[in-house]
């Protein structure tokens, strides 16, 4: 009955449209006193901070600094041109470019809304220049932006590594497959409907010339390092995810001394931006630890182990996919971030006991709780490409959700084929 109020308050609250951090604070602080000061005010303390010291966390504001630097840097126009060059050729082009881009900058900026608030402004300025719909361009540069923490580094696989007790370095390596497999399933999507619908036979087509390809692939060429040179130090034990991200930060700052973009001006703007945006991470890292804290003490972690072991007894597949339904439930009203929080470390003790590969089940929770960014009522991309289109939340969710299918197509084959996520991690690490 306690954890039943507590979850009805949150909703409630959240259906009211409070910030998710105070939707998760009020019940439990409320939960706090109601005990009739059966706890020490050090508790809460204590279950606030202690998820902060974690060293992992490190790598957090780093990989938000480095993606906000390459941003602010002319790196996305880069990669853009490059895309432009690799697909352009085929009829709908930019919106194969639009794909493509967001997986290369993927490799830098970590966050879903980084990418689409970062790189769909060009995205989106591109394509309407072309004449393509602003509401297609708003919801294929949304579904894009899913691709920003499935390929490595992502920003949510460091909190569910540093929340749940696993390897960044698996997870990042995991991720890769997935995330181009994601890519493919959304060019797919596109070239359904370039063949088969009226609309889709009008995109034009954008053929660069021969030596202008190669150029555009030129200039882009040291910003793709990035993910080479992150990846490629983790894999050889050079540096740890955490280290790596510091070196992202480096590699960004040299890029815009190389480039020319960096001014003092812009590096203070882009440092403020990350400040704020780390600082509200970190208080929903803080408010979601106590959080967990109350639950557990509740009893939730062992109502839903109970529920889960005959199932996942049966058949681990079965549970899987369960889960995956749930969390998609849970991404339509929750943040990434926050989702996360919450979830793994009820969820994470039930899957080891169970046995089920926790870098596997990982990639799972995230790819599910990503397709949320972009499903109504709270996808927090949806809101940002309203912004950028300058068009109604409701135009860009009826072009964004076309492309859900898709994606749950990508969640279920992560699931049925555990290899694909598993294999790259096992062949690195052993």
């Amino acid at each position: 009955m306690t954890i039943a109020l507590l979850l009805v308050t949150f909703l409630l609250l959240l259906f009211l449209g409070v910030p998710v951090a105070f939707a998760l604070g009020v019940p439990t602080a409320l939960y706090f006193f109601l005990q009739g000061g059966f706890f020490p005010i050090e508790v809460m303390a204590h279950g606030m901070t202690t998820p902060l010291f974690n060293y992992v966390l490190v790598a957090l504001p780093a990989f938000l600094l480095s993606g906000r630097i390459m941003n602010s840097t002319g790196v996305t126009d880069r990669l853009f041109d490059a895309a432009i060059a690799l697909v352009g050729r085929f009829r709908g082009g930019l919106a194969y470019a639009n794909v493509l881009s967001s997986m290369l900058f993927a490799s830098m900026s970590g966050t879903a809304v980084g990418d689409a608030g970062g790189l769909g402004q060009v995205n989106m300025a591109m394509m309407t220049k072309a004449k393509y719909r602003k509401d297609f361009s708003a919801g294929v540069t949304a579904a894009a932006s899913i691709l920003g923490p499935i390929i490595p580094p992502s920003v949510a696989m460091v909190i569910l590594g540093a929340s749940a007790e696993i390897s960044i370095g698996r997870l990042f390596l995991a991720g890769i497959i997935p995330g181009f497999i994601m890519t493919l399933a959304l060019m797919g999507n596109i070239t359904i409907r370039a063949h088969l619908t009226a609309e889709g036979k009008t995109w034009p087509m954008e053929k660069v010339p021969f030596k202008k390809a190669v150029s555009d692939c030129a200039r882009s060429f040291l910003p793709m390092l990035c993910p080479v040179i992150i990846i490629g130090s983790i894999t050889l034990g050079v540096v740890t995810p955490t280290e790596a991200a510091i070196l992202a930060i480096d590699y960004a700052l040299l890029l815009g001394i190389f480039y020319r973009k960096m001014t003092w001006k812009s590096l203070w703007k882009t440092l403020e931006e990350t400040v704020v945006t780390t600082g509200v991470f970190m208080y929903i890292i803080a408010i979601a630890g106590f959080f967990t804290w109350v639950i557990t003490r509740e009893g939730l972690p062992m109502a839903i182990r109970d529920l889960l072991a005959p199932i996942i007894a049966y058949s681990p597949t079965a549970g899987l996919l369960l889960l995956a339904g749930f969390m998609l439930i849970v991404g339509c009203f929750l943040d990434t971030t926050a989702a996360i929080l919450l979830i793994a470390p009820v969820i994470m003790p039930i899957i080891r006991v169970m046995g089920i590969d926790v870098v596997h089940f990982g990639i799972v929770m995230v790819v599910s709780l990503l397709i949320g960014i972009i499903t109504p009522p709270f996808g927090i991309c949806l809101f940002v490409l309203s912004d950028v289109a300058e068009l109604p939340v409701r135009s860009v969710t009826k072009e964004a959700i076309r492309y859900i299918p898709a994606m749950v197509l990508v969640v279920l084959i992560v699931i049925f084929f555990p290899q694909i996520v598993v294999w790259i991690p096992n062949l690195v690490f052993g």
